[in-house]
């Protein structure tokens, strides 16, 4: 597992962190993070009326002795968080020497093992022209080295359909949450529908957007045999200033249409290179997005 080993000092840091929440997530075991759900556990949060069949140990006797009206004390009770890692896996994230698919594999580890470490659950799948590979829930930090194993033997190959499957990562997508979809985006179906769907199971969505130097910055001049890396479609091109800078003009329409997308539905959003350092995102960027703490 060379490329999930990480610096101890870094693995201490992130013991150090935790999600934050937007939103209180309903969870089924004692967690950090807290739900609406009412329970017995010691933070106080509203009352209603008492109702025959309550348990009269919740009853708040004091607020009887002054309005004469039985009342039950609610509580808040301190839930878990599912954390879904959604990886894209295309041949488009192996490209070249695959950088963009190992800090994707990288920034992955490095949020389950967050996860784990402070008693959350964490799933992770891989996605192509479908749910390609997925982990169920796992908990405990003896689950890390199972998350680590599952992401190491992710390829990059074949197509990319996003929007697809997102749709069939909603089987495991079990409970609300927080789902972190790291991908470089090309995908020709686009991923509109993909991320609302997600909105639409819980969840508190997160979008890392991979991409390599080579794609920011092409520097390419003369004629050249172009393959899709994905689907094996080629095409002669001639490669000009004119035609370089429509390119570059073209690249960041794209980027900046995913990110008013993302703002405008309130998912955070950080756009990476792939030759960034996994420790520097995880420590300031996510934090810099209020992804972590």
């Amino acid at each position: 597992m060379e490329n999930l080993l990480f610096d101890r000092d870094f693995l201490r840091k992130l013991e150090q962190m935790a999600f934050l929440m937007k939103k209180s997530m309903a969870g089924r075991y004692s967690g950090q993070h807290r739900s609406p759900r009412k329970g017995q556990s010691v933070e106080f949060a509203d009352y209603r009326s008492y109702v025959q069949g309550d348990d009269w140990r919740q009853v708040d006797w004091n607020a009887y002795a002054r309005l004469e009206r039985l009342f039950v004390k609610l509580f808040m009770e301190e839930q878990d968080l599912a954390l879904y890692l959604l990886i894209d896996t295309s041949g488009s994230m192996g490209w070249r020497d695959g950088a963009k698919l190992r800090l994707a594999k990288q920034l992955a580890g490095s949020l389950a093992y967050l996860a784990l470490v402070n008693t959350e659950q964490v799933s992770a799948a891989a996605l192509g022209p479908g749910l390609t590979g997925y982990l169920p829930l796992q908990r405990g930090k003896a689950a890390v080295g199972r998350v680590w194993r599952f992401l190491e033997q992710l390829d990059g190959a074949g197509d990319t359909d996003l929007n697809a499957s997102l749709r069939q990562a909603g089987r495991i997508i079990k409970r609300p949450g927080i789902a972190v979809l790291i991908s470089d985006f090309l995908s020709p179906s686009g991923y509109h529908e993909g991320l609302k769907y997600l909105q639409h199971l819980g969840q508190q969505v997160v979008v890392l957007h991979i991409l390599a130097a080579g794609e920011r910055e092409p520097e390419l001049m003369g004629n050249f045999r172009l393959v899709d890396c994905e689907n094996g479609e080629a095409r002669e091109v001639s490669i000009t200033p004119m035609l370089l800078q429509a390119y570059r003009d073209r690249f960041r329409e794209f980027v900046n249409e995913l990110r008013r997308f993302c703002l405008n539905r309130e998912i955070a959003y950080h756009t990476i290179g792939a030759e960034e350092n996994p420790e520097d995102i995880v420590l300031r960027s996510l934090r810099s997005i209020g992804v972590l703490g």
